[in-house]
């Protein structure tokens, strides 16, 4: 691993710390209990900062299933151009044995 590969690391794991000691702070100064509502619906009784940690995670979770969509219809596209490769391949294949005789 090279020496910018570990660095690169060790920033991400210390950010991510940093990241997660904030969200705590946070959720300790505070505690005061809210029971958001979401379209009509009623959520149980937490902290400020519990509710808003996980409004956060929830869309952080949401942005990373979206962001995978594009993924997976590249992926697809490239299975068809495979299959498409494939098939030109072998016509080629039969057309060079029907010019040499076989």
């Amino acid at each position: 691993m090279s020496f910018l590969r570990w660095l690169l690391r060790i920033f991400y794991g210390v950010l991510a710390l940093v990241c997660i000691a904030i969200g705590i702070y946070f959720a300790v100064e505070n505690p005061q209990t809210i029971s958001p509502s979401f379209a009509g619906l009623v959520m149980p009784e937490g902290s400020v900062g519990f509710w808003l940690i996980g409004a956060l995670l929830f869309g952080v979770l949401l942005g990373f299933v979206v962001s995978l969509l594009p993924l997976y219809a590249e992926r697809r596209r490239v299975r068809g151009l495979q299959k498409q490769l494939d098939r030109t391949e072998q016509e080629l294949y039969t057309v060079r044995r029907k010019v040499s005789g076989d």
